[in-house]
């Protein structure tokens, strides 16, 4: 058994792929099988650290980015939202309602504790104020109302390459800023700008109205003006995060870029490949925006038992008292001490398409321009440096950027790296594994079939058969017995001369 394996271990040493082994088993001496020895031993432990590092290399999930600019023909427009800095609008208000809307913001500043707030707030006689029903009961209702409108007599101006556009053409929509107006937002057939640069794009002239403007610098908003957010059809728009202001008595130049990102899935990058088209409740595609603002309306209504008119649902809109007393500082609490991304599990899309904006600005208007304005829209000068605002959003060059996100190493790539390495110290290869498996098999199997040999006597036509040795023998027996020995067998001879010979098999 110890000479067969020892012959299969010499056979494997010599027909193996694997570079040195034959070196190690066929030394002319032992000085030199320790020399190979040790050339294997050393390829082999650099080869495994170099493996090693392959496998930490891969595992680190590293991602790059790959960057894509294509002109094209056309592009589709981005949905574009105007909102105005005036959340009310003072004609359409009486004094105790403005009253009343100053007391909710003011003990919402001066109270940041919910509970605290709510004690407060019962404790106030709010009927005192005589507020109007409308603002009282519903208030999304008040604020459409009486919010930022936009109509023929605000949208001075409207054009979309080069053609009239109207009022008509915009789209309500509520937001933090109150009454917003979206400008195509059909998702299913937007709009395609066909020729780059400024007045090939969406071009509007609005008056503001700043007369009408009821903000209460100290709870309220400071500024006057406009704020525009460029974004795709199927995201919902959060001007108050990353909108772009825009001020009277200039004209605005926003050029727009669209860019398609996509994303690898975890572990490489952090989008979610379930969160399809049917992911959220209330929008028709998953977005991180959202996302958020489902989840954000979620921890209201489990507070307060109603929404804000600018989250989604299908729970009833909170009033003007129970949004300032419940549903805005609970969700300033809840942002205050939590992560909102992790706990709402929200994360970026695998797939999405966004839009960026470059604003310059020029004068507006001009002598010529002011005199025009003053004879079409009886706008004077002065009114148009604190009234009118000019807004141009446009493609300035027909080209689209694309990121996608790839893994450093793909497994594919790290196949290549282990082989290389394996065949650069060693020489092994996928051939060399096979014929690891095949030594290994027939050493088990040699192993096991000697294990395994019966040690009885078995009984044969002409002889018994011991132990791997034929025994020949006469029937007669009982007498003694002298030996023989040859070079190839033990021959047996008894008393009267007979002989047997016993062959042994080796």
């Amino acid at each position: 058994m110890g000479d067969e394996q020892n012959s299969l271990d010499h056979e494997f040493a010599n027909y193996t792929t694997c570079h040195g082994a034959a070196r190690i088993a066929n030394a002319k001496n032992k000085p030199h099988m320790a020399l190979w020895t040790l050339i294997f031993l050393a390829a082999f432990g650099l080869c495994t650290w170099q493996i090693v590092d392959r496998f930490n290399n891969y595992f680190a999930y590293r991602t790059g980015t790959e960057i894509n600019v294509q002109l094209e023909s056309e592009l589709t427009f981005p949905a574009v939202t105007i909102c105005d800095f005036n959340r009310i609008r003072g004609s359409g208000v009486t004094e105790n309602d403005l009253a009343y809307l100053g007391a909710l913001y003011q003990i919402a500043a001066l109270v940041s504790d919910p509970v605290a707030l709510r004690n407060l707030s019962e404790s106030i006689d709010w009927d005192a104020f005589n507020a109007s029903a409308g603002l009282v009961e519903d208030f999304p209702g008040f604020v459409r109302r009486n919010g930022f409108v936009l109509d023929n007599v605000t949208l001075a101006e409207c054009s979309w390459r080069g053609s009239r556009c109207y009022a008509e053409n915009f789209t309500h929509v509520f937001t933090e800023y109150g009454n917003c107006w979206t400008f195509n937002s059909e998702k299913n057939s937007p709009l395609r700008q066909t020729s780059p640069g400024a007045g090939n794009g969406l071009k509007l002239i609005l008056d503001i109205q700043t007369h009408e403007y009821t903000e209460d610098p100290f709870i309220g908003n400071l500024e006057y003006g406009l704020v525009f957010q460029v974004h795709d059809q199927y995201e919902p728009p959060r001007p108050e995060l990353v909108g772009t202001a825009v001020a009277p008595g200039s004209h605005t130049y926003a050029s727009t870029f669209q860019t398609h990102v996509k994303n690898q899935q975890a572990p490489w990058g952090q989008c979610d490949p379930r969160k399809d088209q049917n992911f959220l409740k209330y929008f028709d595609k998953y977005t991180l925006a959202g996302c958020l603002l489902e989840c954000r309306a979620e921890i209201v209504v489990r507070a307060c038992n109603c929404r804000p008119l600018y989250y989604p649902g299908d729970v009833d809109y909170c009033t003007a008292l129970e949004l300032t007393t419940c549903a805005l500082p609970t969700l300033a609490t809840f942002l205050s001490e939590t992560n909102e991304f992790d706990f709402c599990g929200c994360t970026v899309p695998c797939e999405y398409t966004s839009y960026s904006s470059q604003v310059s600005y020029a004068g507006y208007p001009s002598l010529k321009a002011a005199e025009f304005y003053e004879t079409t829209f009886n706008y004077s000068r002065g009114y148009m440096s604190t009234n009118v605002v000019l807004l141009d959003v446009y493609y300035h060059e027909l080209r689209s950027t694309s990121w996608e996100q790839f893994k450093a190493v793909e497994e594919s790539g790290l196949i290549s790296d282990v082989g290389g390495q394996l065949g650069f110290f060693i020489g092994c290869s996928v051939i060399t594994l096979w014929e690891f498996l095949e030594y290994l098999a027939l050493k088990f199997s040699a192993f096991f079939l000697f294990s395994s040999k019966p040690s009885s006597k078995t009984a044969t036509k002409d002889g018994v058969k011991v132990d791997n040795a034929m025994v020949f023998e006469n029937t007669a027996a009982g007498d003694a017995e002298k030996t023989e020995i040859t070079e190839l067998s033990t021959i047996r001879t008894t008393s009267n001369g007979e002989k047997s010979a016993v062959l042994e098999m080796t």
